[in-house]
Formats: structure tokens, sequence, C-alpha cells
């Protein structure tokens, strides 16, 4: 039974993928992006012609949450129950934290945290009346542990995962499940942004002493792909017993901490 969802970070990367593995599942996605042109986001590329009708994209900044849900609510399927959101939407800012500025915490909590944290209290409510739905969002695995000019970015999506887990206890009584992906160095435009050439730096696979880095046991980057699955998971009824999780894709690189 083919069913809508909202995806955001839809253009690109992981959210590109997940929109994919959604509409090939026949279901109706929403894809939300700060990209202003859809017609040449990444994820067009993937979708056949076919496929394209059952995704409807909206150009639109995270940060301004009571407009986007007035978009979303303009979607082409108002007769279907929201069934699942998905918040990809992210950014990665590197620095010391001894130089960020009070505008950069505002700017990194607005996108990472308060942005996908409001839009998701509106799902929620859509979904309660149906006592169905899922919320999955994307943290990471540098909230689990320090990591050398990135606590910016680990702070803000520590604040996620601890507020997804907070969510799912109230949604609980309403059937609604909240659970977490935490992925580790992923072969996306936001781990390309920390690259010097074309290929990645030797010390993200094989470990760094200087960074306290222990590099990715199973000796490899993560696609996309790989995050998308674990999200697909999370969405699906094999998960119906799951909610407050969170699920670390990062080829071992944490530990299993």
């Amino acid at each position: 039974m083919s069913k809508v969802f909202i995806v955001t970070g839809a253009a690109q990367g992981i959210g590109a993928a997940a929109v994919k593995k959604l509409i090939e599942k026949q279901h109706f996605v929403i894809g939300i992006d700060l990209n202003s042109e859809p017609q040449a986001w990444e994820v067009f590329q993937k979708l056949s012609p076919s496929e394209q009708q059952n995704f409807h994209p909206i150009s639109h900044d995270i940060q301004q949450t009571e407009s986007l849900i007035h978009k979303i609510q303009l979607n082409p399927w108002p007769q279907l129950p929201l069934a699942g959101l998905v918040n990809a939407a992210g950014i990665l800012e590197m620095g010391s934290l001894l130089d960020t500025t009070e505008a950069q915490w505002l700017h990194n909590l607005a996108i990472n945290f308060i942005g996908p944290a409001l839009l998701s209290q509106w799902a929620a409510k859509q979904m309660m009346p149906h006592k169905s739905g899922v919320i999955v969002s994307i943290s990471s695995n540098a909230a689990l542990i320090p990591r050398i000019n990135m606590g910016l970015y680990a702070t803000t999506k520590a604040a996620v995962s601890h507020y997804f887990k907070n969510l799912a206890l109230e949604l609980a009584p309403h059937g609604i499940r909240c659970n977490l992906v935490l992925p580790g160095s992923t072969l996306t435009q936001m781990q390309k942004q920390l690259w010097t050439d074309d290929k990645p730096p030797a010390g993200i696979v094989e470990g760094n002493l200087e960074q306290f880095r222990s590099g990715i046991p199973l000796g490899k980057i993560a696609e996309p792909e790989d995050i998308a699955n674990a999200i697909m998971f999370l969405l699906s009824d094999q998960a119906s017993q799951i909610t407050m999780h969170e699920l670390v894709v990062d080829g071992g690189a944490t530990l299993g901490v």
C-alpha cells in the first residue's frame, strides 16, 4: 500500500538515496531542500520519469518552519495520511570551539536541531489521530565521541539524538516511533568538503593519532545507500518494536560505544 513520506535534505546524498528507495517501494515522497532548482537536484537523476510522478519537491529553508509546513500541506496527496518523516538535512561547519561565535551556534542549531525538531513536532501531530507513524532523524557518530574541530557539529547532533529519544517517549502511547541513524564518514558532499583533493584523506579510514581518531575497522567509507538502508529498516514494519534507538552505521569507527 502506497504511503506518504517527507524527506528533508532530499536533493543529494543520504536524503536522495532515501527518496529513491521509498519511491522504489511505490510510496509518495515530499522532498525538501534548500537548493532552489529542483530539476537540478541529484535525486532527479536517480529517478525515472515515471518515478518522478511520485516525488513532490519543495525548495525551502528548514529554518523557516511555519512557511515550510504551509507548502507541505499543498502537496498532491492530501487525502493520504503522513506515514513517516526522515530528517536528513544538516550542515557541517568545521573549526575550533575556542573560536566559535554566537552567530555560528545559532545558525548551526537552527538547521541541525531546531528546524528538524519543529517540523517533527508538526509531523507527529498529523500522525497522532492515526495512531501510527515513524520519524527517523540523521544524527552522527560524532554525537558519541569528541572530534577535533568538529565540536560545533557534534554538539548539535548530540542535541538531535537526545531530543528525538525524548520525543519518542512522549509519542510511544500514540503508536508513533522515533529513531536515529548515526552515520560515520559517508561519501557525500558534506564529507567531500573536508578533502583537499578528489580522494578521502588516508586518516579517515586508517585513523589519525594526532586527531585521536581510530579509523574505520571495515576499511571503507560508507555510501549514501548504506545509510538509506538503515533508514528504510527503521521506517519499516520490521522495526515495529524499535523506538528511542540510535543505529550506528560507521563501519566500526566508534568501536561500538
